[in-house]
């Protein structure tokens, strides 16, 4: 409840994922380098998420700054910096579970099409309930 007693209307920080997003990532690494012997890949792997790290602790900053006046161009750069986080991140992620399991990443990257649909379906009909206009008046 917000401070007026009505339900709190704010969305998530986008900062609080990419924090968990780095700490995973930072995780993995750290599990690939203490098993390399048993990771096939591993150096590839490590190569890939160590890339990653820099350009995730740039997103967060780049997502952290009021970009006042240049919206555009501050979305235009989260995002770039963003692929540059996440696919290398991700392409190591993938060659990690691919090492154990084909099945797995078959898997994983069928889900990601479904996820999507899904999140964009329930953002849609948020956008539609808050477009409505409220009849207890």
């Amino acid at each position: 409840m917000g401070l007026n007693g009505d339900a709190m209307t704010t969305r998530p920080s986008s900062a609080s994922a990419i924090s968990g997003y780095l700490a995973f990532i930072a995780a993995l690494m750290l599990a690939v380098i203490v098993s390399r012997e048993s990771v096939a890949y591993s150096s590839a792997i490590v190569g890939l998420l160590a890339m990653s790290l820099p350009a995730l602790v740039a997103w967060l900053y780049a997502d952290s700054i009021a970009w006042t006046g240049l919206e555009h161009i501050g979305r235009i750069v989260r995002w770039v910096v963003g692929v540059v986080a996440a696919a290398p991140s991700f392409t190591g992620f993938i060659l990690t579970v691919w090492g154990f399991s084909r099945l797995a990443v078959f898997l994983i990257l069928l889900q990601i099409p479904l996820w999507y649909l899904a999140i964009g379906l329930a953002s849609f009909y948020r956008e539609e309930l808050d477009s409505e206009p409220n009849s207890d008046a």
